[in-house]
């Protein structure tokens, strides 16, 4: 593995927006930095979830989407949508895998997502490929936590009509299937009524099995569920909306679902009727949700925390505003509490090794600490 620059870690002290930053390292050729600068961020702790939230940037990964962990190693691994993965262990980070070759960054394309399987010795990447299809591909992992590129192995392939809403995350469940979330395809309104069609995969949640690659339906009427997480057999999905509305989404009990689960779109945007030609019977409606204005117009999920303060709540943001919520993950409440204001780029909220991070697009990686 390639090895990335070390920067050398500086304070900076970030009141909601505001910030000053006088990093002077260099980028390497990857445009990869990696080190530490703390950031206080202001907060709103109310409803009792207590304490300031901190932001440390850990490393600057330009098109940074995802950050994930593996079994039986102590390193993040970062995933940019330009078509790397960074490992980052102690200070330093080692390209893990190079993919550029196969994908673009065109529209909402790229290397979207990864995941690895329970036992670490395979890696699971959603990207879209030089034709704007997306694939999910396995790949093995030797010792030193390098991702093989030789070693891919194509699982799945679903035709992209459009160049947007490729949905791009996937998570494994503990029996070693692959959950891949999908976008109803793109352009704008589900113009092709995939949504809700079983016989389409675009607007669901696939389950594959990476054995053999066989698929099952798991979950239809999705928009575009950017990013999703898998906590206690629960899985949060933040779908990003059309013109309105904003929502979070949660399948109680995946691995027991026998029936396919519709969340609504697109006959409904968040609670509201949408295409008034598609069915409105038996979805499940979401549990929060947010209309376009000062909160934002692009909801950036999303993860369960496990530690801290934010323990047992949801954590998510927005692109627009750089908001960053939290809701409880049990109870009638899911008030949401107000974090942060004003990351800039704010693309995703991820989890990894039992921490929260939130990434910019820009390529800031900042550790949550609550």
């Amino acid at each position: 593995m390639r090895r990335l620059a070390l920067i050398a870690a500086t304070t900076v002290v970030l009141l909601a927006a505001c910030a000053t930053d006088d990093d002077t390292s260099s980028p390497t050729t990857d445009g990869a930095k990696v080190g530490t600068t703390t950031s206080s961020v202001a907060s709103d702790s109310g409803g009792g979830v207590g304490g300031e939230v901190r932001l440390t940037r850990i490393a600057e990964i330009p098109g940074a989407v995802d950050v994930t962990s593996r079994s039986g190693d102590e390193a993040i691994y970062v995933v940019s949508r330009n078509g790397t993965v960074t490992r980052i262990l102690d200070g330093n980070g080692t390209l893990a895998l190079d993919v550029t070759d196969l994908t673009s960054t065109d529209s909402e394309r790229g290397l979207l997502g990864l995941a690895f399987s329970p036992d670490g010795t395979r890696a699971f990447a959603n990207y879209t490929d030089s034709r704007g299809d997306t694939v999910i591909a396995a790949f093995d992992v030797d010792s030193s936590g390098s991702i093989t590129r030789g070693s891919l192995r194509i699982l799945l392939t679903i035709d992209q009509p459009y160049s947007n809403h490729n949905g791009g995350d996937l998570v494994v469940a503990d029996d070693g299937t692959i959950l891949v979330a999908t976008g109803d395809g793109g352009a704008g309104g589900d113009p092709d009524r995939v949504a809700l069609d079983d016989t389409s995969l675009l607007g669901k949640v696939v389950r594959i099995d990476p054995r053999n690659g066989a698929t099952t339906l798991v979950a239809r009427g999705l928009r575009n569920p950017w990013r999703i997480d898998l906590h206690a057999d629960n899985l949060w999905l933040a779908d990003v909306g059309q013109n309105e509305i904003e929502e979070v989404n949660v399948l109680r009990g995946v691995s027991t679902v026998a029936d396919v689960v519709s969340f609504g779109w697109s006959a409904f945007e968040g609670p509201a009727r949408f295409n008034d030609d598609q069915p409105v019977d038996g979805h499940l409606p979401p549990v929060t949700w947010y209309e376009h204005g000062d909160d934002g117009c692009s909801i950036s999920g999303g993860a369960v925390a496990v530690r801290g303060a934010l323990r047992n709540r949801y954590v998510f943001g927005d692109y627009c505003s750089g908001r960053i919520w939290s809701i409880a993950t049990e109870g009638a409440d899911v008030s949401r509490v107000l974090h942060a204001d004003g990351v800039s780029e704010l693309v995703a909220i991820a989890r990894a090794h039992d921490e929260l991070y939130a990434l910019s697009l820009k390529g800031d990686v900042l550790r949550i600490e609550s």
